[in-house]
């Protein structure tokens, strides 16, 4: 599109414009020249066989059988040949969509994964799954449109509708201004089924966040708690999305009828007009028979095209979705230079403060943490403990206050760039789909070397009992695990690591005595070559601590 008719559209219509030629930059460039190939090709056959059908009508007497048999076996070959055509176009385009696909979603991947901390803990997971899935889905549907249908079927349509005027102009304006009514009423209904398909995509995502929530709720209502709220709730819920649903349906089905009579009704108009000017001696026998024929082949190539039409409206609206998605705020990617050579020795706050939107946060918090000792945080919910634990790991900037590294100034991208030199648990330390082990090594260098060596170790004793953790798998989340078991296997993650600064959030959170005295014990003998800050309500380290602050 120029940029004077760019210039011309609105800005909402120009910013979709936009995010929609975008993602079809994306189409590899090599596959879409081959399908075209092939495309040609089809069109070519499409439109050379009337006219060899023409050729033998035309003249007043029928030909012999053999003066047919050339023709009819040009005709069969173009058939072959445009079969075989249809057929390869049909792979390279199924390759082509899995290429597409496969780099979209890698482009929905990396930009998650990319987002910055707070971002992405606004949203939840069906969200992510809505991008992963759906959206990316819905494109490749309008991209399989694009090749399968409005690339060839459409032209096919075209061309067929010239030929039909190289063999009667007459004709040639009877079917152009009837499919014209057709198209017109095809592009009507389409705009009027628009806001009902908008609406059901729309109902999807709310059933999708309910189902999500309800599957949420499973505990407490095996506890007899909300039952008949949440049965309620799942009833009008889904409900309101089969009516959407009901009534996206409804609506197509008025229009597809509608648009059936209308096509029944045209075909009957060319056939009783084409009699009447066949009788006026406006065109001939020949003429009539071989354009009736090339109109059901031009209706039956239009048939597709306002479904394709559809879905690539769709893969608009899924463009435009990912790219609000794709809009979200990374976390910067840090200049690799502010990276220190040396270990931590010591990790300064100055005056530091950082708000969320609702106006908890921390204000004026002055940290000096030397590497040798071990720090106990105390305080209240919401006091601001796990706040500067996260600003310590570079997952929140802080909005005020300076940094110190090792005694000297330093930007607060640094602490990004040390993140992997770090050890967090959290308190709600993450468990993933999988087996125990895969979640235990899960991020280390060299996993079969740190599990085998698990063995020797003291963490090995924090396993699962009495199961083979090779083979135990649990559910997402860690369904399957006990509270103490899933906080065990991710403390065993986290300190089969090397680290030089180790935090600690909440580490007690559902582990019995004996696992509480060996973690104590343990930690004790780490700090020797560590930071060790433990963010903990209950008490237990307070005679390991070389420091306890209260927030």
């Amino acid at each position: 599109m120029k940029r004077e008719n760019l210039k011309q559209m609105p800005a909402d219509r120009i910013n979709r414009y936009l995010k929609w030629t975008g993602f079809l930059r994306m189409i590899p460039k090599k596959q879409l020249l081959s399908t075209l190939a092939y495309g040609i090709f089809r069109i070519i056959a499409a439109t050379i066989w009337p006219y060899f059908l023409y050729r033998y009508l035309k003249d007043s007497t029928l030909p012999h059988v053999t003066e047919l048999v050339p023709g009819v076996l040009a005709v069969l070959l173009l058939f072959i040949g445009s079969g075989v055509a249809s057929y390869r176009q049909s792979a390279i385009n199924i390759e082509l969509l899995k290429t597409f696909s496969l780099e979209l979603t890698e482009r929905i991947w990396k930009k998650m994964h990319a987002l910055n901390w707070l971002t992405f803990h606004q949203q939840s997971r069906v969200y992510y799954f809505d991008m992963m899935m759906v959206e990316a889905w819905r494109l490749r549907g309008a991209m399989g449109a694009v090749l399968e249908v409005l690339a060839i079927n459409g032209i096919v349509a075209v061309a067929l509708i010239v030929v039909i005027a190289l063999i009667s102009f007459p004709l040639f304006l009877l079917c152009l201004g009837a499919l014209a009514v057709l198209g017109g009423l095809h592009l009507y209904s389409m705009r009027k089924q628009r806001p009902c398909i908008q609406q059901f995509h729309a109902a999807w995502r709310r059933q999708h966040h309910w189902v999500a929530k309800s599957v949420d709720q499973f505990d407490l209502i095996k506890m007899g708690r909300g039952y008949a709220r949440s049965a309620n709730q799942n009833r009008e819920e889904t409900d309101q999305f089969l009516e959407s649903n009901s009534e996206k349906l409804r609506q197509q089905s008025r229009w597809r009828i509608a648009n059936q009579a209308a096509g029944n009704l045209v075909r009957v108009l060319i056939f009783l007009v084409g009699i009447f000017w066949l009788q006026q001696g406006y065109v001939q026998f020949s003429e009539l028979l071989i354009v009736l024929l090339l109109v059901s082949v031009v209706q039956s190539n239009l048939m597709q095209v306002p479904g394709a039409v559809s879905a690539l409206m769709e893969g608009q609206d899924a463009a435009v979705t990912l790219s609000g998605f794709f809009d979200l705020v990374e976390e910067p990617v840090p200049d690799p230079e502010p990276v220190p050579p040396g270990a931590i020795g010591q990790l300064s706050f100055k005056g530091v403060g950082y708000l969320y939107n609702g106006g908890a946060g921390i204000q004026d918090l002055d940290l000096d943490l030397v590497r040798g000792k071990i720090y106990l945080w105390q305080g209240r919910n919401g006091s601001g403990k796990s706040t500067a634990a996260h600003m310590l790991l570079g997952l929140l900037e802080p909005q005020e206050g300076s940094l110190f590294l090792n005694g000297e100034p330093a930007g607060w991208e640094v602490l990004k760039t040390l993140r992997s030199r770090f050890g967090f648990l959290d308190q709600d330390a993450p468990i993933f789909m999988g087996s125990i082990k895969e979640n235990t090594v899960f991020g280390h260098e060299e996993p079969e070397r740190a599990w085998a060596g698990l063995g020797s170790s003291w963490l090995y004793g924090l396993l699962p009992s009495g199961s083979d953790p090779n083979s135990r798998h649990v559910g997402e989340r860690g369904e399957g695990l006990s509270g103490g078991e899933a906080k065990r296997i991710a403390l065993i993650r986290e300190l089969l690591r090397s680290h030089e600064v180790l935090i600690l959030d909440e580490p007690l959170n559902h582990l019995d005595e004996s696992a509480i005295r060996v973690l104590r014990q343990e930690i004790a003998h780490l700090k020797k070559d560590r930071i060790i800050i433990i963010i903990s309500h209950q008490p237990g380290f307070e005679s390991i601590a070389d420091e306890i602050r209260s927030f």
